[in-house]
């Protein structure tokens, strides 16, 4: 009976050590940047949004990357309508399309992402559809 109480507990043990390694390393990762982003890769950051500086949290699965030159953004700022008449809206040159966990997809410029890090089992978490626990 002894014996079975120790292998149930060394048991218990190594699947709770298994599961704080995971969350650890889905919230946590390894450092990262979207603007080395390739296609397939998961982030997981905070976005800055640019008209109130406020942030918000994404674990996305990158679809798209597109490095923009500076013709490239002055022709979007001429037909873009989006914050037209404001003079301190920048666009940048790092423009990553990704899926979030919802399966929204949305565009982010990397150069307004702070914390960003690559989490160790992101791919693992969107192929099995758990993504959106984590977010």
């Amino acid at each position: 009976m002894n014996d079975v109480l120790v292998f149930g507990f060394c048991a218990v043990s190594a699947i709770a050590c298994l599961l704080a390694f995971a969350l650890f390393n889905i919230y946590r990762g390894v450092h990262g940047s979207l603007s080395n982003a390739k296609v397939g890769d998961v982030f997981n950051f905070e976005y800055l949004q640019p008209v109130s500086g406020d942030s918000e949290r994404f674990l996305v699965k990158v679809l798209g990357v597109n490095t923009l030159t500076e013709d490239q953004i002055r022709r979007l700022n001429a037909k873009s309508n989006y914050r037209r008449y404001d003079t301190n809206f920048q666009r940048t040159r790092h423009l990553i399309t990704g899926r979030s966990a919802d399966g929204t997809i949305r565009n982010f410029y990397a150069e307004r992402v702070v914390n960003c890090r690559r989490p160790l089992l992101g791919g693992t978490l969107f192929r099995v559809g758990l993504a959106h626990l984590f977010c």
